[in-house]
Order: structure tokens, then sequence, then C-alpha cells
């Protein structure tokens, strides 16, 4: 089986976020490594939330990673080929996952098997975790319980989808819930009730202010911080003035801002108007920069040219660097702009490039 095959066969495993179910592609992953008397565990964190670990070797060495979660299919009648079947055509692989990431999961398993049967002087570390699209819960799970495993890695490389690319930074996230409250009347006289989207509007208008704001002040790598309202839900019907108004805000940062200094903007726009409304921030990570003299970018550089490049999304290598302290980028055979819409797909020469790419980082920093 090579690395196409085996982006087909992991793609024919339905592992949608949400629901979220990824005990059937980590079996098979444990199957596929059991083949090469590679030892492996599954950890299964909550029901049917499953990661995947296995190592190679002692010393300080190399993680390898990726997420065995992808977006939900959406409408299949956007598809041109089944979204499950792996077709493949016009050179590239097709289905959900392909891009983000199943193809990076299959490259960097085909590169293990070409050197299972060597003599692995420094340790080789593969995490394959589950709950990355929503809300990084398997990541999360090893740091907290199972920091062990990270303790002889020097550095990280997580197959993520970014056109062969090398990422050394990445902005920060706060996701933040904005409640407005209001009272409630007949829609036939609503002077006697206070309309909380109407409030959530004013607020909104301002919103835009702060925005155009953000673009003034630009990371070299990154670019500005961003805000994005997501979604908006509020009042019950037509005739009554509605009671309540809620906004989801997706706030990305740059170096220089913090989660607090984000919502602390969310709060002084709501204090400007007079409006009351309770602020809700559960997601906040900062922003991280790798330093581009890390050894391992050094390594890469020599086994291929690739762009270096910031990433205005958030992947788990901030999590990795922050919280265990291991310095990772990402460098994934996916294509971007096909990640999380329907007819992704990748293309077969990526997944080879990629696979002779790890290979041979496995190679250099590992044997």
């Amino acid at each position: 089986m090579n690395e196409v095959e085996l982006t087909q066969e992991l793609v024919r495993i339905n592992s949608e976020n949400p629901p979220g179910n990824e005990k059937e592609i980590a079996k098979f992953i444990k199957d596929f490594l059991d083949d090469l008397k590679i030892s492996s565990e599954l950890i299964e964190f909550e029901k049917n939330r499953v990661n995947l670990i296995a190592s190679i070797g002692k010393g300080n060495g190399l993680m390898l990673n990726g997420h065995l979660d992808t977006v939900p299919a959406g409408d299949l009648k956007n598809w041109k080929y089944d979204s499950f079947e792996g077709k493949i055509a016009n050179g590239n692989v097709y289905g959900r996952g392909t891009s983000d990431m199943k193809g990076g999961l299959a490259a960097i398993l085909i590169a293990v098997k070409s050197l299972a049967k060597e003599n692995f002087k420094r340790k080789l570390l593969l995490t394959f975790v589950a709950d990355e699209e929503v809300a990084m819960r398997g990541t999360k799970y090893l740091i907290k319980n199972r920091k062990d495993i990270f303790k002889d890695i020097r550095y990280g490389l997580v197959a993520e989808c970014n056109d062969l690319s090398i990422t050394i930074a990445q902005k920060g996230i706060t996701d933040m819930v904005v409640k407005f409250k209001g009272k409630a009347a007949h829609g036939s006289k609503p002077e006697l009730g206070d309309n909380a989207i109407l409030k959530a509007a004013d607020f909104m208008q301002e919103l835009k202010k702060l925005m155009k704001k953000l673009k003034t002040k630009r990371d070299r790598v990154l670019g500005a911080g961003t805000i994005n309202v997501g979604t908006i839900s509020g009042g019950t019907k037509i005739n009554v003035v509605p009671d309540y108004c809620e906004l989801e805000i997706d706030r990305r940062l740059i170096p220089g801002e913090t989660p607090d200094i984000a919502i602390n903007q969310i709060k002084n726009l709501l204090k400007k108007l007079k409006l009351k409304a309770e602020v809700v921030s559960e997601v906040n990570r900062l922003p991280m920069q790798i330093n581009k003299n890390l050894e391992l970018i050094k390594i890469l550089n020599k086994i291929g040219k690739f762009k270096t490049i910031g990433s205005s999304g958030y992947t788990e290598i901030e999590l990795y660097y922050r919280d265990v302290e291991v310095p990772c980028v990402t460098l994934g055979p996916g294509i971007s702009k096909t990640a999380h819409v329907a007819n992704e797909y990748i293309p077969v020469k990526n997944l080879q490039k990629a696979t002779k790419i790890y290979e041979e980082l496995i190679r250099r920093v590992c044997l």
C-alpha cells in the first residue's frame, strides 16, 4: 500500500466532527502499525473519542503529529464525487479529509513504513489526535494526562494542510459570546419593551469601527488582527419584542495582543455605548512564532526548498510549543483552499512529495 492508496482508505472511514468518533480510524492505524511490528496505544478519553500514540527509539528526537477527525461533509449534493470514496481524478484524490488532513497522516505512515526495520538512534513519537476540529480535546488530554510522552522530544512537525510550506507563526484566537438582555413586550407596542436585537445592532456598528482600526496595526509575518461576527441569534416571534440577543465573535490575535486585550476592547465598546451585556469567552490562545533559526527548519531546508509562512488559522502547534515546550512547525501536503469545503481534494504529487520529505526528515533526526 502506498501513500495514495492509504489516503483513500482513511477517507473511506467517516470521522466527521461533529458528532465526533475517531475510534474506527484510530483502530485502522493501530492495525497498520501492528503489521509493521510498531507498538502503539489507543487512548479513549471519552466514548468513541480516541487518540493513538506510538514511539520508536529513545533519546532527544522528533514528533510527527496529525488529527484524525474532519469537519462534516455538508450537503452531499454539492460534491462532484462521493465525499467518502477517495476518488482519483485529474491527478487528485477527492473526498472529505483528503487535504485536512488524512493525506498528511498517510504520508507520515508510509514514511514510517519505509524505515520501520531501521535502527532508530533517537526517538520518533507519533501522536494522532481526536477533536482537533472542535475543541482540541485530544491534544489537551495528552498534555494534561500523558505529558511524559513528550519528555525526549526536541521538536515536532504537524502535517496540517499548508501547501507544503513551513508555517512558523500563527495568530492567536479568542472566541467571545456577547449576550444582550432586553424586555419582552407585544410587537404592536414596542415602546413598552426593550429590544435586545436593536442593542446588538448598535453594538455592531461600533464594532465595524474597531475592525477598521485593527487594520492599521500589522505584524510583519501575520498581518493584522481580525474580528468576525460568525452568528447572531435572538427573539422568539415576529410580534414579540426580543428580550435577548447573542453574538458569537471570532477574534484573531497578532503578537502584542492578548485575549484580555481583545475582551477589554469589546467591553470598552459596550461601555462607550452605555449598553449592558455579558461577555463570555472559553477559547483563548496566544499568537506564536517559532525562531526561524530553529534546527528543525534548517534540516527541512536541506531536504527541499520551502516557503516560510505565517497562518491566520489556529493549529495545535501552539499547544505543544506553549504547554509542553516542544517547538513545532506545520508542513503538510494538503491544499489549504480546499479544506472545509465541498469537493475537497489533494494532489497525488503532493502526497508523494510529503512522504519523501517525512522519510528524509526521520532519517536525519532519528537514524
